[in-house]
């Protein structure tokens, strides 16, 4: 089996960048030319799909797609079974940046998994990468520091209510609904007052920012469309209009629709 090293991808590495254990690279990956082989990676990291996609293996199939993020343990086995040309953009943490910031693999894993700012984050820093001055390290750095910062509290899953979770599934299986605060509540079975007070502290923003953030996370996928226009995407994902999803596709990826549009070509 393969064991791949620091910075290591089965793809080509278009762009990099590495500091203090953090790593960020951008990779592409050939349909023609890619390889099936089981492997792994010393390092713990997540990937995202850019454009293009592909479907993976670890214990069961899965599909990596297009404004979709996976993340990989150290040491975790897993194959390429199907490719589409694809770019994808890949973060990739080492032991000093654990150590530094007093975090494990598994704790990341988890974070990564709870939150749909994870896929924000990969487009800020793709945004960052894609600039390369003088100031990229430093602002990578401190975007990781502080998506991890806001994050901190999905770090240990056991102290979190039950409920959460329920409201967090409830959410992502209804992003396309207007959801109401009464609405949520009773699908839930939790008081509105209790979800209030607790919304902003696990979801680092208000129910009306979260679910902004998903629309957001879902026009991803649908901007890889061939010959999409930006009116349906904006309608598909329950936006007023177009210009009220390009204020928000840019508010929280940094990116305009166009420009990210661009960066799919």
């Amino acid at each position: 089996m393969q064991v791949l090293e620091r910075g290591q991808y089965n793809g080509y590495v278009q762009s990099s960048f590495h500091e203090n254990g953090l790593l960020v690279s951008v990779s592409s990956y050939q349909q023609a030319a890619f390889i099936d082989a089981w492997h792994c990676h010393v390092n713990a990291h997540l990937s995202f799909v850019l454009k293009g996609g592909r479907s993976e293996q670890k214990k069961k199939r899965y599909e990596c797609l297009p404004g979709k993020a996976t993340f990989y343990l150290p040491g975790e086995v897993h194959r390429m079974i199907e490719m589409r040309n694809s770019t994808h953009i890949n973060l990739e943490l080492e032991q000093p940046f654990l150590l530094k910031y007093n975090i494990t693999e598994q704790e990341l894993e988890n974070i990564f998994r709870k939150t749909p700012d994870s896929i924000l984050l990969m487009l800020k820093i793709y945004k960052e990468l894609s600039t390369a001055d003088c100031y990229t390290e430093a602002s990578i750095s401190m975007l990781l520091v502080e998506f991890l910062n806001q994050a901190e509290r999905w770090r240990f899953s056991n102290k979190i209510p039950v409920w959460i979770d329920s409201v967090q599934e409830y959410l992502h299986e209804n992003w396309t609904g207007k959801i109401s605060l009464n609405e949520l509540s009773e699908a839930v079975g939790i008081h509105p007052v209790t979800i209030s007070h607790y919304f902003p502290r696990y979801f680092s923003s208000t129910l009306g920012g979260y679910m902004r953030k998903l629309k957001i996370e879902k026009a991803l996928s649908l901007l890889n469309t061939p010959d999409v226009s930006l009116t349906s995407v904006a309608y598909e994902c329950g936006f007023f209009d177009q210009s009220h999803f390009i204020r928000t596709f840019k508010e929280h990826t940094g990116f305009l629709p166009s420009q990210y549009l661009r960066f799919l070509e």
